[in-house]
């Protein structure tokens, strides 16, 4: 199973961004991106970010009252100190980064589940689901593909459809996906919800994410 490394992350934001069609750039080693749809500001994102590393981030961070910073880490307890030294807030520390080997998942797309339609569109290396029942959106996500890795994104079902099986659905008709594009691992980050999905279905945690925000 892959290691945690500053590539994997660039690899994960790339297709997070690819997915969502944001722009990106580099703030040192570290890769940021544009959110254009949500606070029109910039996100950065480190892994494991040194001392020194962090200040100048979190003075990157503070430039724009809507910029985010994202730190993938074991250090939880220590990066909420830091965050008070320089001016940031705690937006949210219950994500995890996972990865999944994807040797032997189906590569066929799955049944629609009984009473549901589900659309799924493909377009190069970025593919999307939508299942909904009777015109109703029920459940949705998507997957972009770059060197090898899927990166699964924005996967979701709407409160009156959970505990229907349609994660699991969405799931395997994006790997089918990026089974198609010659996807090896799985990447994703999922909030403390999707936990128990995801680790039924093989995936393991690397590491946690924090969120900081500038202090209003």
């Amino acid at each position: 199973m892959n290691a945690l490394t500053d590539d994997l992350l660039e690899t994960w934001v790339t297709g997070w961004a690819r997915a969502r069609g944001y722009q990106m750039r580099h703030e040192g080693r570290f890769p940021a991106a544009f959110l254009h749809d949500k606070t029109n500001d910039w996100e950065y994102f480190a892994l494991e970010p040194s001392h020194d590393e962090f200040a100048a981030l979190a003075s990157s961070a503070r430039q724009g009252a809507s910029r985010l910073f994202t730190i993938v880490t074991s250090r939880v307890g220590e990066l909420h100190g830091a965050a008070n030294v320089y001016g940031l807030s705690v937006r949210s520390t219950d994500e995890v980064f996972m990865v999944l080997n994807m040797d032997g998942q189906d590569i066929e797309d799955p049944i629609t589940p009984d009473g549901y339609d589900a659309e799924t569109l493909r377009s190069g290396p970025v593919g999307s689901v939508l299942v909904t029942m009777e015109g109703e959106p029920a459940a949705r996500g998507h997957v972009a593909v770059v060197d090898g890795y899927a990166v699964y994104d924005k996967i979701s079902t709407e409160p009156a459809f959970r505990r229907r099986g349609l994660g699991s659905y969405v799931m395997r008709a994006l790997t089918a996906v990026a089974l198609e594009q010659d996807a090896e691992t799985g990447l994703l980050i999922s909030p403390e919800s999707g936990l128990e999905l995801y680790r039924y279905l093989g995936w393991e945690s690397l590491a946690n994410v924090m969120i900081f925000e500038p202090r209003l």
